[in-house]
Formats: structure tokens, C-alpha cells, sequence
């Protein structure tokens, strides 16, 4: 479920571009005060065949910065409402990274997805554009840990167990690599993997915001599973570059 909370006093009609993409999961509550009550036609035309929920507040008292302070205090209330959602303000105001800011220190004990974009468009441009990312990256990762498990099993590796000695002759020494590890990601855990790789640029950025979001126990876990693929990923992107 994504949530929509409009600042019309501050993005206008340009804010609402893209609205006629929504779809009926998604709602938008869109905040306006009499220095901003109006829209063009064209929005009017998208708003009435919006497929999402539509809501409207008016500011009834103003002031400076009103319509702020009473946007962000009904964020907050959705949030404890809808822990589970994904939160987007329109706004070209940066007042409110200081709200996201907030929310990613952790203090009420989860942390909900907020961003802020100057419209909708921009916002669905940036969610498919992240899609496509994460399942590239997935994709590769998935063909690293094939080879890599491929790799480990091909015959003739030193993973091979030994012939038995014959007539009583001491087993030679042979050397040995490490086994692979008994860790396997979980469907969930490779999804969020995948998208934290996307986004990380560096391999200690990928293992503290591995850590940040399993924990440092299975964070280290993840991390170590797929840092020789996250290694390569990076060399590939050097490459492209």
C-alpha cells in the first residue's frame, strides 16, 4: 500500500502529474489552504478517473508553515496506523527530510519507508527504475551463486574425498578448501539483499546496512554470503563505466 500526501500549497497542479497511474491500492490525501485551492482542468480530468482513494484537507487556520506542521502530524498518525505502508510526500519543500530523518534513527522501534518528491511522475519514474535495478542485480547474484556452488562440486577439486590407502599404507595429506556454507538466505532475506547491493557502492556500506536491517549476528551471515558476489557486481559496474 503506498500513501500519497500532497503539500498543494507548495507543488500545485505540477505536484499531481502522474496521479492517473495509481492504481486502487494506493491512497491519496492531498493538503490544501486558501492560498492554494485551485487546479487545472487537466488534473480535474485524472482526479475524477483515479483508480486510488482520494481525500482532501483544508487548512483551516493559517500561517506560516501551517500546512506543514498539520501534513506532517497526520504522516505520523498513518504511520502508527499503517505500519506497513509506503509513505511518499509531494513536496519540493526539504522542511521535510528532517521528518524522514527522524524515522530512520529507529526511535519507535521499526522504520517506515517515507521519501519526498516534487511529483508523482518523478516518484513512479524512480519506483520502476529501482525495479528493473533489483532485478538485475538479483539476476546476477542468482548466476554468482550457481557458478560459485558449481564450482565447488565439479569433480576433481579438492573437495574430492581421498582413495583408500592400500595394503595398510598411511593415508596421504591432501589439501582441502573450506566448505560451503550451511547458510542459505531465505526468499524474504535475498529480496532485501538484493535491493540494499543495488543501492551500496561500497562493500563496507553493503555489510552496515546489512547489519542495520537483520541485526549483527544475521547481518554478518548475509554479508558473508554474498560479498564475493557483491564484489564482482562492483567490478562489473567499473567496467560499464
Amino acid at each position: 500500500m503506498r500513501i500519497f500526501f500532497i503539500d498543494f500549497e507548495n507543488v500545485h497542479s505540477e505536484g499531481m502529474t502522474g496521479v492517473d497511474h495509481l492504481t486502487d491500492a494506493d491512497e491519496v490525501v492531498i493538503f490544501y489552504s486558501n492560498n492554494a485551492d485551485s487546479i487545472t482542468f487537466d488534473v480535474l480530468h485524472k482526479l475524477m478517473f483515479c483508480k486510488s482513494k482520494l481525500s482532501y484537507y483544508k487548512i483551516k487556520r493559517g500561517g506560516k508553515n501551517a500546512l506543514d506542521f498539520q501534513l506532517s502530524c497526520y504522516l505520523g498518525f498513518r504511520i502508527n496506523k499503517n505500519p506497513d505502508a509506503e509513505f511518499y510526500i509531494i513536496s519540493k519543500d526539504s522542511g521535510y527530510d528532517f521528518i524522514m530523518d527522524f524515522w530512520e534513527q529507529g526511535y519507535c522501534g521499526f522504520e517506515p519507508i517515507i521519501r519526498r518528491f516534487n511529483n508523482i511522475r518523478t516518484l513512479l519514474q524512480w519506483q520502476e527504475a529501482q525495479r528493473k535495478q533489483k532485478a538485475q542485480a538479483t539476476k546476477a547474484l542468482e548466476k554468482l551463486v550457481v557458478e560459485s556452488a558449481v564450482g565447488r562440486d565439479a569433480p576433481g577439486t579438492p573437495t574430492d574425498k581421498p582413495e583408500p590407502p592400500e595394503n595398510g599404507a598411511p593415508e596421504a595429506t591432501r589439501p582441502t578448501i573450506d566448505e560451503p556454507p550451511t547458510f542459505t538466505p531465505t526468499t524474504e532475506q535475498a529480496e532485501i539483499a538484493a535491493e540494499l547491493m543495488a543501492n551500496a557502492g561500497k562493500s563496507h556500506e553493503l555489510y552496515l546496512n546489512m547489519v542495520k536491517r537483520f541485526g549483527q549476528k544475521k547481518g554478518r551471515e548475509l554479508y558473508s554470503f554474498y560479498k564475493a558476489g557483491f564484489a564482482a557486481e562492483l567490478r562489473k559496474r567499473k567496467e560499464e563505466k
